[in-house]
C-alpha cells in the first residue's frame, strides 16, 4: 500500500498596521517643503517615533545621548512638524529647527502641539549655526530658511558665523556681540562658557553659578531636569559677572514674564582678559 503524507498548508498572519505606519515609514517621503509654521502641508509631516535619526535634507540628525556617547532613540508618539523657531529677546543668529508634536498630519493642529523635548526637559533643537556648518556638505534646511525668507543671506554670511567657523566653536556655544544680547539658556546649572566679541577681539570667559534652588522651589523645572530661560550676561564695576533672567518659559513652551533672581557666579575663569575687558566696559557707557 503506499501512502501519500499531505502537508499542511502554512498561514502567515499578518499584523495590522496603522494608516500613519504606513504613510510615513514605509514609503519614501518627498522632501519638506518649508520650515514656516504658517505654511505647513500635510506632506511636511513625520513620524520618528523610535527612531535612532531624524533624516532630512541630506543629513541624520540624533535625539539624545547618555554620557557624550550612547545614543537615545526618538520617543514614542514622536510625530509632527519640523519649523523655524525665532524670538524677539534673540538675536537673528539664535534661530534653530524645532520639532512640533501633534497627534496627526493636520498643519492645523500646529498651534496646538508641543515642542518636542530632551531627557533633561529642555527643548529638542537644531541650532542654526549648526546648519551653517553642514550647508558645505549640500544641507537642504538652510537652502529652504532662505526660500520661506525666514533667513536672509546677509544673517548668513554674518560676522556672528564668521567667528564660528573661524574659532570652530561647538553648534551650541553662546556668542555675545553686545553687552544688551540675551541669550538662550538652561537652568539650574554650575557652568556656563561664554564668548563675548569687542571690536575683532573675541574673549573666552567661564562663570562657576551659586547655587539656584529657586528654580525647582518655585516648580519651573522638575528635580533632575532644566528650565529653557532666556538671559543676558551682567557685569558691574569689579564685581563677578551675574546671569540677569529674561524670561522663562514652561515645557509646554508658555512664557512666563516676572522679576526673576539674578544668578551669581562664584567664580569667573577669563574675566581679566584685556578682551573681556574691552567689552565689559561697554555696559558702563
Amino acid at each position: 500500500m503506499t501512502c501519500c503524507l499531505l502537508r499542511r498548508p502554512v498561514l502567515h498572519s499578518r499584523t495590522p498596521t496603522s494608516p500613519l505606519f504606513i504613510q510615513y515609514r514605509s514609503l519614501r517621503l518627498p522632501p519638506i517643503q518649508t520650515l514656516n509654521p504658517k505654511a505647513l502641508t500635510e506632506s511636511d509631516f513625520r513620524d520618528v517615533s523610535g527612531k535612532n535619526f531624524l533624516c532630512s535634507a541630506g543629513h541624520s540628525f540624533h535625539y539624545s545621548h547618555i554620557k557624550s556617547k550612547t545614543r537615545i532613540s526618538f520617543p514614542d508618539k514622536t510625530m509632527g512638524f519640523l519649523h523655524y523657531w525665532t524670538h524677539s529677546d534673540l538675536p537673528a543668529t539664535a534661530g534653530q529647527v524645532r520639532f512640533r508634536l501633534t497627534s496627526a498630519n493636520d498643519p492645523s493642529l500646529f498651534e496646538s502641539g508641543s515642542d518636542l523635548l530632551k531627557p533633561d526637559g529642555t527643548p529638542w533643537a537644531i541650532p542654526l549655526a549648526k546648519l551653517l556648518k553642514l550647508r558645505g556638505n549640500g544641507s537642504g534646511f538652510v537652502q529652504t530658511l532662505l526660500n520661506d525668507g525666514l533667513v536672509s543671506k546677509d544673517l548668513i554670511r554674518s560676522k556672528c558665523f564668521h567667528l564660528y567657523e573661524k574659532l570652530r566653536l561647538h553648534d551650541n556655544s553662546l556668542l555675545v556681540e553686545s553687552p544688551a544680547d540675551v541669550s538662550p539658556v538652561s537652568l539650574p546649572r554650575s557652568t556656563l562658557k561664554i564668548y563675548t566679541v569687542s571690536s575683532n577681539e573675541v574673549a573666552r570667559v567661564r562663570l562657576y553659578f551659586d547655587d539656584q534652588s529657586w528654580v525647582e522651589n518655585l516648580k519651573l523645572a522638575e528635580p533632575g531636569k532644566r528650565v529653557h530661560a532666556h538671559a543676558r550676561l551682567h557685569v558691574s564695576g569689579n564685581s563677578l559677572p551675574a546671569l540677569q533672567v529674561v524670561r522663562i518659559f514652561t515645557p509646554s513652551g508658555a512664557q512666563l514674564d516676572s522679576s526673576w533672581p539674578s544668578i551669581r557666579s562664584v567664580a569667573c575663569l577669563g574675566r581679566h582678559d584685556k578682551a573681556f575687558q574691552s567689552w565689559s566696559l561697554q555696559t558702563t557707557k
